[in-house]
């Protein structure tokens, strides 16, 4: 009888996104907006006659909030380039996992143990499977896999 390890062996899964922009779009629109509309347009916040925060200081408030979003869509892009660039894939050989990881702007491969793992949350919403290890986190796109049945079977093998 096969066990799992045994059907694991040597499995290579692509994990490179289609584009840079992948799981990016929606937090540009909000960057920029939350950035352009206070420029435009200030306001505040009122409830009923009495002024909460005044147009100033929401507007800074929404502005640095965008700013700040914009920034982590930046980093978020910059990792995709270079996944892009190198054509990152993760494999499963028995009961390690490599997969690759950015860092400085430079794809590294990393690994872990299947049987280390503590929890595994799939995130749908965000198109993310985040695997908890009792050291670290590890945050994988879903989109980023070549299809939804490659991303199905790898994470079939986790458990």
């Amino acid at each position: 009888m096969e066990t799992q390890n045994t059907r694991s062996a040597g499995r290579r899964f692509g994990y490179t996104p289609a584009s840079i922009f992948t799981n990016q779009l929606s937090n540009l629109a909000f960057g920029l907006g939350m950035v352009v509309v206070p420029l435009v347009f200030p306001f505040g916040v009122r409830i009923r006659r009495l002024q909460i925060l005044s147009p100033a200081v929401f507007s800074t408030i929404l502005i640095l909030g965008g700013a700040l979003l914009l920034l982590f869509t930046f980093l978020g892009m910059r990792k995709a380039r270079a996944l892009k660039a190198e054509g990152g894939s993760i494999s499963v050989d028995g009961d390690r996992v490599t997969y690759p990881e950015v860092c400085k702007g430079r794809v590294r491969y990393d690994s872990f143990l299947i049987s280390d793992i503590e929890r595994i949350k799939d995130d749908d919403d965000q198109c993310q499977c985040r695997i908890t290890l009792p050291d670290r986190h590890i945050v994988l796109e879903t989109d980023y896999f070549d299809s939804a049945e490659e991303y199905a079977a790898f994470r079939s093998l986790l458990g």
